[in-house]
């Protein structure tokens, strides 16, 4: 075991220092003596990835960076990149409820499925740092279905449907997203447009992002809200598919639902979270997931990499459930803070 120092960085407050119990009752922790998190570099993210690139003793970890900074980090002599395969959906959600919304009909929420062309996003925007392209819930989550065929990408198809619903000449879509899917949002924008829909989009700092989002605080009623899609990355925190990914933005108790309320699939949940017996839940799990596959209540994309960057003398250790647990990462000899105190 090597004991010394690990900088990381995460939210709030401008810095909070956590000093090791030595007498814990497992001998095998702590395995560090300190942890600093630098919470001041939390709103800019390009000084935390230089720090970490380019020098010692500043930043040890920078937690979910874009696929786009692994060119950097690959260059660093200080830093390299930590990949972790967890259990995420990044979806973009249409919104059923502002005032005469186009997206329920569920034509136009098909087209918009089959104009998604996966490998050209995992590609450009994931730089291969995404899987599951099917854009369903992945392989080995908690009710994963591997009964459900994805959608091809079929843009003479997206236009049929687009044509059957009554619009042959497509109509204006505005988009909205947070910073980290910029990149994500331009390409899927020009996906659009390439079946004849004309798109605007935005990129929101995160508190006029969720005002837009969540129906707890949003910034004027939600059928008044003007935007027709949102993007968003869900993760399972729990290990538990059904109570991370299935909720949001499908049911009343979830306080960002956008799609008109559905008394069927409320049930399917309720029914879901009281049953105690995990075989079974899991293919009432399943179930849950075809419905919502069914309804094309979400334009689904694909399933990110979780990315960090890391001093190379950080044994980090990736948690599933994305929180920055700490507890397993140790460092080497040759890190800074065993240097400093060997001289």
């Amino acid at each position: 075991m090597v004991e010394g120092n690990v900088q990381a960085w995460i939210t709030p407050k401008d810095r909070v220092v956590l000093e090791a119990y030595e007498a814990h009752w497992d001998r095998r922790y702590p395995k560090v003596k300190r942890i600093i998190f630098e919470n001041k570099l939390f709103g800019d993210r390009e000084e935390a990835m230089r720090l970490c690139r380019e020098t010692e003793g500043q930043v040890d970890i920078v937690s979910h960076i874009r696929p786009l900074d692994t060119l950097k980090v690959a260059e660093s002599p200080f830093a390299k990149v930590v990949k972790s395969k967890d259990v995420k959906w990044l979806r973009g959600i249409f919104n059923l409820r502002k005032k005469e919304s186009k997206w329920r009909d569920i034509r136009l929420r098909k087209a918009l499925n089959y104009s998604v062309n996966r490998e050209e996003l995992w590609k450009y925007a994931a730089k291969g740092n995404a899987y599951n392209l099917g854009g369903i819930i992945p392989e080995g989550a908690f009710g994963h279905n591997p009964n459900l065929s994805p959608y091809p990408y079929d843009t003479e198809k997206a236009r049929e449907l687009l044509a059957d619903a009554g619009y042959p000449n497509g109509f204006e879509v505005k988009l909205i997203a947070l910073e980290q899917l910029r990149v994500e949002t331009q390409i899927i924008a020009n996906m659009l447009e390439r079946i004849g829909l004309k798109v605007h989009y935005e990129i929101l700092p995160d508190p006029e992002f969720w005002r837009k989002v969540n129906t707890v605080i949003l910034d004027k009623p939600a059928e008044e809200q003007e935007w027709d899609i949102h993007f968003f990355t869900v993760m399972d925190a729990y290990g538990h598919t059904g109570a991370c990914l299935m909720p949001w933005n499908f049911i009343e108790e979830s306080g960002i639902r956008w799609i008109e309320y559905d008394s069927v699939y409320e049930k399917m949940w309720e029914d879901m979270k009281r049953t105690v017996d995990l075989v079974a839940q899991e293919e009432k799990i399943r179930q849950m997931v075809r419905y919502l596959f069914e309804q094309d209540y979400a334009l689904n994309i694909y399933t990110p990499i979780t990315l960090y960057a890391v001093n190379k003398e950080v044994n980090f250790v990736p948690y599933k459930n994305n929180v920055l647990n700490l507890t397993e990462t140790s460092v080497t000899d040759k890190h800074w803070s065993i240097r400093a105190e060997n001289q």
